[in-house]
């Protein structure tokens, strides 16, 4: 009696077994569009970076939280700076010109003809700038550039000038259109009073990152902003503004 081997399965055509694995939600994130792997690159190396920090992050497992190639990864990022900078212009540099457009908006029209006040710019420039900054994604870029500041000083040197100053700027011009109105009190110096006004959000991105208990929650942040923007608009309004 002669044996007859087993019948070997049928094989997809590629196009087949391409269609078929993409249509699966568990499918190889490999296959996905070349488009979309920066994406997913970022994605991978803000898990690592705040898994492991900045200096103990690896390519190669950034590139497997994406799904690629150590090589492939390169082809798009040609370091892990290069990534922190993506990262930083993905999630905090939006909000650093979101701000600057609020206050560029306000400052281009003449003192007298203000539709909004200064003190209500602020109130929106910082709750929008508190809601944001929720987001840990958003959240977490502060505090990597904090925790790798002694390490990298050109990434704390780059992260100030295209976020912070930015903000501070804005912020500034606020206030000082408000002092030039009438609307603050003439003393107030709007390059000191910026610090105070914009630390409440630095303060509170800090304590979630670091200090916030397992056992508890975030406080919200619209009631942390209401809380410092009576505190910071009673300090500098001026007497009539009060009364």
């Amino acid at each position: 009696m002669t044996l007859r081997k087993p019948a070997e399965p049928r094989k997809k055509p590629p196009s087949e077994a391409s269609s078929s694995a993409e249509g699966r939600p568990d499918a190889p994130r490999w296959r996905r569009k070349p488009e979309e792997r920066p994406e997913a690159i970022l994605d991978g190396a803000l898990i690592e970076f705040r898994t492991r920090g900045f200096s103990g992050a690896r390519i190669e497992d950034i590139a497997r939280h994406a799904g690629l190639s150590k090589g492939t990864v390169y082809l798009y990022f040609d370091s892990k700076e290069a990534m922190l900078q993506a990262l930083v212009e993905r999630t905090v540099k939006p909000i650093a010109t979101a701000l600057q457009q609020m206050a560029a908006q306000m400052l281009s029209a003449p003192a007298a003809d203000m539709s909004v006040s200064a003190a209500d710019m602020l109130r929106m420039m910082l709750q929008m700038a508190a809601q944001r900054t929720a987001d840990s994604k958003v959240s977490a870029m502060p505090l990597l550039i904090i925790a790798e500041a002694g390490n990298f000083p050109e990434l704390v040197h780059r992260y100030r000038t295209d976020v912070v100053e930015v903000v501070m700027q804005a912020v500034e011009g606020v206030i000082a259109r408000g002092v030039e109105n009438g609307e603050f009190r003439r003393n107030v110096t709007p390059h000191i009073a910026v610090r105070s006004f914009i630390g409440v959000i630095l303060l509170q991105l800090i304590w979630n990152g670091v200090f916030l208990r397992s056992d508890e929650d975030p406080l919200p942040p619209e009631e942390i902003t209401q809380s410092h923007l009576d505190l910071f608009l009673n300090g500098i309004v001026a007497e009539k503004e009060k009364n």
